[in-house]
């Protein structure tokens, strides 16, 4: 099926011949991300899991306030996306159509901006409820979105037609999306991009296949000096860390010290779908066969959650809410049509495990 064949496209998925090299990670590196909450200790749950489609993107206000997407079951009810509100887990109908790689992280505006196949961009309110879809300048498949205010709102992608020169990098000013030139970066194009973020409108980071990590500086985009030429997934930072990870099979990743990235991969890692770096404290990956790593101040350690969770499920995104708790999603994500969902959550509290329908 076709969205098979992009998912498999964008994860490069092999049948994996590595351990995780798995291993406790130091104290430092979990009570930063996760935050010690009194004397509570924090753990790994498994919230959602037999969803019908694969969820791809997490992201949310607080943590009694998340959402995910995912792609599209074909039920009449478009791209899965379920928010959780403290309570329960409800299912929303988007009114779309196709598969949704990404949701903006953290809100932009009043909204979150969701993105996907055939140039797919949704806008959703959540004090109104509603979706609303954009006329779009392609109908490139979008694999990430990423905005400042509603007049800077980047989205990121490519022709997986022409991985190595289709890659495209969509701009909303708040009343059109337009595609930005890249041919300065690369006349004959740019390598499919997978994952858009930023400190600000003037220091935006996307990054892609072979490697590729592009910069805007508020006026152009430049090409920087990549210590990889694997594909780079997701990018993700702070006031003082930026990480992109990614790989295949084994993973791969990289930070930013000054102008340039370095290779800090800890020895056994998985593919690396996802990352996520709090506003403060360390950061964590996740990926392949539920692969989690944590960046401790001595550098970065593979983790065992402890789960168990079925080799033919994979992580592909993570997020954490303000109070420390981590968010991953993914599931079959290479399996047709990208199915078997799931949720799973790091932290102190007890998360409700109960799915309805919304209207």
């Amino acid at each position: 099926m076709m969205r098979r064949a992009l998912i498999v496209s964008a994860i490069v998925a092999v049948p994996t011949l590595w351990a995780t090299g798995a291993c406790t990670p130091t104290g430092d590196a979990l009570d930063d991300i996760n935050g010690a909450n009194g004397s509570s200790e924090p753990t790994w749950q498994l919230v959602l899991q037999d969803l019908p489609a694969g969820l791809l993107s997490a992201s949310g206000t607080y943590a009694l306030d998340i959402y995910a997407v995912g792609t599209d079951p074909d039920d009449g009810l478009g791209p899965y996306v379920v928010h959780f509100d403290g309570q329960r887990w409800t299912r929303l109908n988007t009114a779309a159509r196709g598969d949704l790689w990404w949701i903006s992280a953290p809100m932009v505006g009043d909204s979150f901006f969701m993105a996907g196949v055939g140039g797919l961009i949704l806008r959703y309110r959540p004090a109104s409820g509603q979706f609303e879809q954009y006329t779009t300048p392609g109908d490139e498949t979008l694999f990430g979105i990423w905005g400042t205010d509603l007049s800077h709102v980047f989205a990121v992608g490519g022709d997986l037609d022409e991985p190595d020169t289709g890659g495209v990098v969509w701009l909303f000013d708040g009343t059109e999306w337009t595609a930005q030139d890249l041919t300065s970066v690369n006349p004959e194009g740019t390598p499919t991009l997978f994952k858009v973020w930023g400190r600000s409108a003037n220091e935006v980071y996307a990054v892609g296949a072979r490697g590729v990590i592009l910069r805007f500086d508020g006026n152009s985009w430049t090409q920087l000096a990549s210590p990889t030429t694997r594909t780079l997934f997701t990018v993700h930072g702070n006031d003082t860390q930026v990480v992109a990870c990614g790989g295949a099979q084994s993973g791969v990743i990289i930070e930013l010290t000054g102008d340039a990235f370095s290779d800090v991969t800890p020895p056994g890692t998985l593919q690396m779908n996802g990352t996520f770096v709090p506003p403060s404290g360390n950061s964590v990956t996740v990926g392949r066969e539920g692969a989690v790593a944590f960046r401790s101040e001595g550098g970065w350690e593979n983790h065992d959650s402890g789960l168990n969770l079925d080799p033919i499920l994979d992580y592909h995104a993570a997020w954490g809410d303000p109070d420390g708790g981590i968010w991953a999603v993914g599931g079959n994500i290479v399996g047709p049509p990208g199915s078997d969902g799931i949720v799973v959550y790091y932290g102190t509290q007890e998360v409700s495990t109960e799915l309805v329908q919304g209207p």
